[in-house]
């Protein structure tokens, strides 16, 4: 899997580099941390997002992310393709391509999201879609909401809900998958420090009981990333296979 995310970071960074001079990008992302379960087993994480523009109205996100898992590294690539005709509004469509590090198996998905001001401060995202993975025939159906509020220039808060369905005779559950995390940016500059926590679950035929994360890592901010105005902060990654995989329940 190094390869493929070598091949991925390039593949990535290329576009962006002509899209400097040509295009413009308009800001990127990068985060480094750590997540801790209820086992006491702490794991790394990173991601990285950049964002050009297009044309005055079109964009394209592309986002890069690693999670050591329990089950293995899941390296992920994700683009979205989106429009923001006015201000405090986007929306646009996406797709997301996954691995685990050390077993054959791929997975992917497609989907349609949308990002909306509420206030000058508030900013509510939502997406919705479907996947397949390549292992065990299995497809699902998926679905998340977001919401995020700049408390002060410094302080924001995020909360997300994400839900998805699995329904093959294999494996029939409803896994759920919701989380708040603070970011802290000392005099609103570039680097900043997350916390965050998350509680995952999985009901129905195959259900199991619920467990909770903790999170802490550091962020930097380039260009217009960041903020709660849906005119600079980047759609949020989602993975509706990676909960299953942290607790090796797939």
């Amino acid at each position: 899997m190094r390869t493929y995310l070598v091949a991925l970071l390039i593949g990535l960074s290329c576009p962006a580099a002509q899209a400097q001079s040509s295009l413009g990008i308009t800001g990127a992302e990068f985060s480094l941390g750590m997540v801790q379960d209820e086992s006491g087993s702490a794991r790394s994480r990173a991601s990285a997002t950049v964002d050009v523009a297009v044309t005055g109205v079109h964009g394209f996100q592309g986002d890069l992310s690693f999670d050591d898992t329990a089950s293995g590294g899941i390296g992920g690539v994700a683009a979205h393709l989106y429009m923001a005709p006015r201000n405090g509004q986007k929306y646009g469509l996406f797709a997301a391509l996954s691995d685990v590090d050390g077993r054959s198996m791929m997975w992917g998905s497609l989907g349609a999201e949308g990002m909306l001001a509420l206030s000058q401060d508030t900013s509510l995202e939502v997406r919705a879609g479907f996947g397949v993975a390549d292992a065990d025939d299995l497809d699902f159906i998926f679905g998340g909401v977001g919401l995020a509020h700049e408390l002060t220039p410094e302080i924001t808060l995020a909360g997300r809900l994400d839900v998805a369905d699995f329904d093959e005779a294999a494996f029939r559950a409803t896994a759920w998958d919701a989380g708040l995390t603070a970011t802290w940016s000392p005099s609103n500059g570039p680097w900043g420090l997350q916390a965050g926590v998350t509680r995952s679950g999985l009901a129905g035929r195959d259900g199991v009981a619920g467990e909770t994360r903790i999170s802490f890592g550091v962020t930097l901010s380039l260009g217009t990333a960041g903020g709660a105005s849906p005119a600079t902060r980047p759609f949020g990654r989602t993975d509706p296979v990676a909960p299953l995989l942290r607790r090796k329940l797939w």
